[in-house]
């Protein structure tokens, strides 16, 4: 059925005589509806009660619009992203969309409503009148946050001052208002112009400054070593283990005991490769394939991941360090790891020429690339060989590498053969083809920036993404049939207003003709255009982009065209894929789910957040670093020029992109003194008042270096 038919569908249930109030699963049964349609059916829920059609009252039930309404308080209980000029907006839980008798999917939260509330906190909140904040053109429904129920973290790193015999702390990060007062250290001497960290307080009065205790002092400002761990530290990122931890760890001395082998699938014998970065140091996945004996043309795909469940078992210290990090972090000069090296590196990692433990998935294949048939086992593979991605691109473009069996090659060749075919079906089937280039910092052995890197996805890279996504999504499949609500990789698809501000803003950039949608994305970004223009087109689709997100409920992956997807192929660095591994592994074995629902929301919402930090945490690091680089340049006098394009139009300038790095830095309107600029209302386009010069979104342009501010990371451009 499609939308509107869902939509009459949902107002004959509903009008009809008799009808009984029922919740979101209740309607989903009457209807007939599979489970993969919930957050669909949930949206055109919102579409319908917004419209006045249908109401919810505070059970959570949908009813007949005429019902006469309760007047009760409308709470909610959601998490708070603060925004650095002290508005926020409160995100209600996938499973929370729809409560206590109204249909909210997002708050705004205006300054004057936070309370003692800080960015991640869980907070209860009610929703209030609106005072007119819009965005998009639409008024924003708004909140008020009554009471802090959790706090997210309560850490906060900056640098000390002394004035007036007190000592302050300025925070590093914009989301929290200082100065902190300082109330004490813990056996340290304080030395003002220092990194610290400081344990906030709660406060009982908004109106109070934040207060807290020193607990570490990381070292003067300035020098090295000193930015990267003052991020590390925002962000609740370290190093260290605990000391329980390293010795579960060091208790494994062997990757694999005779023990281990009883009731596994011993695939020794079996063509085993890995392929990954030329800076790899673990190694959680390998692939195999064959032939198919009676079915010629069928192959089966095996995807090996490194057996991860095995050393680090459910409520061991070391679980609970890894479900406290929730991923490893990848920073600009270093790797913070989920587990601790001896696992990662060494026991759990599938080296060549070396037994080792693993989980593997058997996918048979028909000649048309359609999956018919999956098996899964716990394993012992013997990898034949590892691979980078260079020496395996080198093998698909035709050429010989030192070291490099042709059974090996031959290997590498069928899968090539495989994929090629997957991945066209993928993106026939409307998944997204964007690709951005990845700008890395070359690093001397000072972490000094020397230059820069950047790297596109090329067919080897494809290659393992392709098997790495079959094997997921048909474990996340295996999974929903087996116990319903697991731990699923989501993208929800775009609103309708999401898709029209697409439509608009590509519309300001001249790329016209096409009514944006799900079906014709692809077809946008693969129009013929320049370089710069592609650029922007794409950054303009990604950031009407949800985010993705791992959730309890089986949802669809907008992204990839999946109507069901997990993670499983990286247990090494990410927690639900070790909790997809444990899940499956209760399945093999006909035993229940090792999990209950409850400790599945709670897993997803702090393996999200955590992700969120990782991923803020990686884009700091490599911002601070080229902040760096650039204010040497200007010290030395090398200002420019510096080729770019306009990334974004503000109202008083245009962000410029430097080509080199991707670091976006401001040149304001009245360093154009030819004429005065005036910004079109969707920022994609700015007009001289006098001579009619347009300026818009993904325009080349080259830029002189006229302020760097390390300390607040800011880049002013001149012309």
């Amino acid at each position: 059925m499609n939308n509107s038919q869902i939509q009459r569908k949902i107002l004959e249930l509903i009008s009809a005589p008799g009808f009984r109030p029922c919740k979101i699963q209740g309607i989903m049964e009457k209807l007939e509806l599979d489970s993969g349609r919930r957050k669909h059916l949930r949206r055109i829920l919102k579409e319908l009660t917004d419209q006045g059609k249908i109401r919810m009252d505070k059970q959570n039930r949908f009813r007949p619009a005429h019902d006469e309404p309760e007047t009760e308080e409308v709470l909610i209980k959601a998490a708070l992203s603060l925004h650095p000029q002290g508005f926020g907006f409160l995100t209600v839980e996938p499973d929370d969309l729809m409560v206590e008798g109204t249909v909210v999917e997002e708050l705004f939260v205006p300054p004057s409503n936070m309370n003692t509330a800080r960015h991640g906190d869980r907070v209860l909140a009610k929703i209030v009148a609106s005072t007119g904040n819009k965005r998009g053109g639409n008024d924003l429904k708004e909140g008020k946050i009554i009471e802090v129920i959790e706090r997210g973290s309560t850490i906060c790193v900056g640098t000390l001052k002394h004035g007036g015999g007190n000592w302050q702390l300025i925070p590093d990060s914009p989301r929290i208002k200082g100065p902190v007062r300082i109330t004490g250290f813990t056996g340290m001497t304080p030395k003002a112009g220092f990194k610290a960290v400081v344990d906030l307080e709660d406060r009982m009065d908004p109106s109070l400054p934040e207060s807290g205790k020193v607990l570490e002092l990381l070292g003067q400002a300035g020098d090295p070593g000193v930015d990267i761990l003052s991020i590390m530290r925002g962000h609740d990122l370290t190093s260290e283990f605990p000391d329980k931890v390293m010795e579960e760890a060091l208790a494994f001395t062997k990757a694999v005991t005779p023990e281990d082998l009883k009731n596994r699938r011993d695939l020794r014998k079996l063509m085993v490769v890995t392929i990954d970065p030329d800076d790899a140091r673990d190694f959680d996945d390998a692939l195999s394939v064959e032939d198919i004996e009676g079915k010629p043309g069928w192959l089966r795909v095996g995807i090996h991941i490194a057996d991860v469940a095995h050393f680090v078992k459910s409520g061991s210290a070391l679980d609970k360090e890894a479900l406290l990090r929730g991923t490893s972090a990848y920073l600009v000069d270093r790797v913070v790891p989920m587990l601790p090296e001896h696992l990662t590196n060494d026991l759990c990692s599938l080296v060549p020429n070396q037994d080792r433990l693993a989980h593997s998935v058997f996918l048979d294949i028909n000649t048309h690339g359609a999956v018919k048939s999956v098996d899964s086992c716990e394993s012992v593979i013997h990898s034949k060989q590892r691979l980078t991605y260079e020496q395996a691109q080198t093998l698909l473009s035709g050429g010989q590498v030192d070291g490099i069996t042709d059974g090996v090659r031959d290997h590498v060749l069928t899968l090539a053969r495989l994929t090629r075919k997957l991945r066209k079906t993928r993106i026939r089937e409307h998944a997204l083809a964007f690709e951005m280039p990845e700008i890395r910092c070359i690093l001397d052995e000072n972490g000094r920036v020397t230059g820069f890197s950047k790297k596109t996805g090329i067919e080897a890279n494809h290659l393992v993404e392709e098997c790495m996504l079959m094997a997921n999504r048909e474990v996340g499949a295996l999974l929903a049939a087996r116990y319903g609500t697991a731990i699923y990789r989501i993208h929800e698809e775009p609103s309708e207003e999401d898709f029209q501000q697409m439509a608009d803003q590509l519309r300001q950039l001249g790329v016209e003709g096409v009514p944006i949608s799900r079906e014709t994305l692809n077809e946008v970004i693969s129009r013929q255009m320049p370089e710069p223009l592609r650029q922007a087109v794409t950054l303009t689709l990604l950031k009407n982009m949800n985010r993705a997100l791992y959730s309890p409920e089986l949802g669809e992956h907008f992204g990839l065209a999946f109507d069901t997807y997990t993670h499983f192929t990286s247990p090494i660095r990410r927690y639900p894929d070790l909790v997809a591994h444990r899940l499956l592994i209760a399945l093999e074995n006909d035993k229940p789910k090792p999990v209950d629902d409850k400790e599945l929301r709670d897993l997803c919402r702090h393996c999200s957040e955590r992700e969120r930090a990782a991923a803020e945490a990686e884009m700091e690091t490599q911002r601070v670093k080229m902040f760096q680089y650039y204010d040497e340049k200007f010290q030395a006098g090398e200002k420019g020029p510096y080729p770019g394009i306009i990334s974004s139009i503000l109202f008083k300038g245009v962000l410029v992109e430097l080509a080199e790095s991707g670091q976006r830095g401001l040149l304001p309107f009245p360093a154009f003194q030819d004429d005065y600029y005036e910004v079109n209302e969707t920022g994609t386009r700015a007009t001289g008042k006098r001579t009619g010069k347009v300026m818009q979104l993904g325009d080349p342009i080259e830029v002189m270096l006229a302020r760097v501010d390390i300390e607040n990371r800011q880049l002013d451009f001149s012309l």
